[in-house]
């Protein structure tokens, strides 16, 4: 199997419970972000309405959190195109 199959048929992390080892970067219905530590970097997730809808990974827990508002901020003007019709 080559690797684009592999990251095709990956399951996407599920949204985290109270209970996991995770730092929330982000809560603004009806986006929350999530940052995890692996030690040799942060892994950050964000879910709409609790499904994964972007993923990526930074090397600091700053980073990880303005990665995250600098998708956000994609996210949002997209919506706010999409409201206008522009879309």
């Amino acid at each position: 199997m080559d690797l684009l199959a592999n990251i095709k048929s990956a399951t996407p992390p599920p949204f985290p419970d109270a209970s996991a080892p995770v730092t929330k970067l982000y809560d603004v219905a009806p986006y929350t972000a999530f940052g995890e530590d692996l030690d040799f970097m942060w892994r950050w997730t964000i879910y709409r309405d609790r499904k994964l809808v972007q993923e990526g990974c930074s090397l600091t827990l700053d980073a990880s959190r303005r990665a995250v508002e600098h998708v956000m901020a994609f996210f949002n003007v997209s919506a706010a195109r999409v409201g206008q019709g522009d879309a």
